[in-house]
């Protein structure tokens, strides 16, 4: 079953800088190697990141991230399932949003849960937009 978590958090201020390279690197090649796609967006001292795979792996990846230490105060924004994939066409199957291809995909994604979400869609658009300063 494809399924979809996606939560705010605060970055713990002791997290420097290398640690959130490896962090990153990380992310990129194990979840790929697990089957999660995703985005994650880091912003004055805040992190935003949509998971999306198979539903058992989704949900293990979300109890994994709850007790990182590099970050406190997880909000979830959506944990449901989804008819499709969003993010899966990534070449990394994760991905930074930090050029003009994945912010465009991130408004696709806005679009879908306009649409499908709607219940939702205010609240995840208000942080996309927060976090990516998108017009």
């Amino acid at each position: 079953m494809k399924y979809i978590i996606s939560y705010v958090s605060t970055a713990n201020p002791n997290t420097s800088r290398s640690d959130m390279i490896k962090l990153i690197d990380f992310i990129k090649y194990n979840n790929k190697e697990i089957g999660i796609a995703g985005i994650l967006i880091y912003s004055d001292g805040n992190f935003f990141q949509i998971l999306e795979g198979e539903k058992e792996i989704v949900k293990m990846m979300f109890e994994r991230i709850k007790r990182d230490p590099r970050h406190y105060d997880i909000i979830k924004m959506l944990d449901k399932e989804i008819i499709e994939f969003n993010f899966l066409d990534y070449d990394s199957s994760f991905t930074i949003i930090s050029d003009h291809y994945s912010q465009n995909k991130l408004q696709q994604f806005l679009k879908k849960e306009k649409t499908y979400n709607p219940e939702h869609y205010k609240s995840i658009s208000y942080l996309t937009q927060k976090f990516m300063k998108l017009s």
